[in-house]
């Protein structure tokens, strides 16, 4: 009787159990592979549900990671960004500049909308930002702040 209502409880509790994301798995892989932890950043939950509820520029998701004195060169970053992201992710923009500097950005379509993923390292700090939007939306956005600067 006892391990009935064991597996019962167990049974009830799965939907209200949840499992990491894809983004963390990501983060906690950077975070083996390069030896450094992501920092906590104050009040971001709250960011985070502004984003959720407001959906600025089409945007429905926010997830944010950020490394300092990650101790890494921008080579073995490039390569740390592309096999902690995965082959689901399709990189779109790769810019490295002189200073060693080097920006990614990766998409991966979801139905009608669009997940966006940088990732981003300078000097020691390796920034990983990902977000998901409904491209039409922020299409228009981007045509709206357009139209603001040229005062139309």
């Amino acid at each position: 009787m006892r391990s009935y209502m064991a597996v019962t409880a167990l049974l009830f509790a799965l939907p209200f159990v949840s499992t990491a994301s894809e983004f963390d798995w990501m983060t906690r892989e950077f975070a083996r592979q390069s030896g450094t932890q992501p920092l906590h950043i104050p009040f971001f939950g709250l960011a985070r549900f502004v984003v959720a509820v407001a959906h600025p520029a089409g945007a429905s998701d926010l997830k944010l990671a950020v490394f300092e004195h990650t101790n890494i060169g921008s080579d073995q970053f490039s390569h740390l960004a592309d096999a902690t992201v995965g082959i689901d992710w399709r990189p779109i923009v790769r810019v490295r500049q002189n200073t060693g500097d080097v920006s990614n950005i990766y998409v991966q379509p979801e139905g009608k909308h669009l997940r966006v993923l940088v990732a981003s390292f300078a000097k020691d700090e390796v920034v990983f930002v990902q977000v998901r939007i409904r491209p039409e939306e922020l299409m228009r956005f981007v045509d709206q702040q357009r139209r603001n600067q040229r005062g139309w």
